[in-house]
């Protein structure tokens, strides 16, 4: 499984290199909700880029060994219908949209009930694609902000074990799955572009 994140994080770095203009990103709903989180965008020309990001959420609360961890990559071409400000920094604003892909690994169990028993924890997999559409606006030479949201089909495989207690290791079932259509990303970045 952490292997598919591996390869996802290579594939972005042999396109750098033949990028023009490179800019990071952090997702600021995400990392004010105090879950750490970097992205990358390299312009391929002037209305192709390719974006990529990475999200981590560590937590784990030992009161009532609630989790809820999860590891999470997307990479998803950009199409821009009209960009602006390409030949000033090698960076593209403006509206865009195309596909992306997202893989993920989870560890998530709240302590929903009073009743310990009813409890659950669940780990596993998933993987979504879809269509992403977002609009980046420019804010000075450096910044930018990116909105975007992503619509597309998510699956999801899981193990299911009891949140606490002597038998939390057991799993109570295993390879459950859940499917759904809808949507599957959102974001709000601070983008900072790294070419002039």
């Amino acid at each position: 499984m952490k292997t598919k994140l591996i390869a996802l994080s290579a594939a972005l770095l042999l396109f750098a290199g033949a990028a023009r203009g490179q800019s990071v990103r952090i997702n600021l709903p995400f990392l004010l909700a105090g879950s750490p989180n970097i992205g990358a965008e390299f312009t391929l020309n002037r209305q192709l880029s390719l974006s990529g990001d990475l999200l981590w959420m560590p937590y784990m609360f030992k009161k009532n060994e609630e989790v809820f961890r999860t590891l999470i990559g997307v990479a998803d071409l950009r199409y821009y219908v009209r960009p602006t400000y390409y030949y000033t920094n090698n960076t593209v604003d403006g509206l865009y949209f195309g596909p992306y892909a997202m893989y993920g690994l989870f560890n998530i169990g709240p302590a929903r009930y009073s009743d310990p028993d009813r409890n659950r924890r669940y780990r596993g997999w998933g993987m979504s694609g879809g269509l992403t559409a977002g609009y980046r606006f420019f804010i000075a030479r450096r910044f930018s902000m990116d909105a975007n949201i992503g619509l597309g089909f998510a699956h999801l495989q899981y193990d299911t074990f009891r949140l606490g207690g002597e038998y939390s290791c057991y799993p109570l079932s295993k390879k459950d799955t859940k499917m759904w259509f809808g949507p599957t990303r959102i974001g709000l970045h601070l983008v900072y572009n790294l070419t002039k």
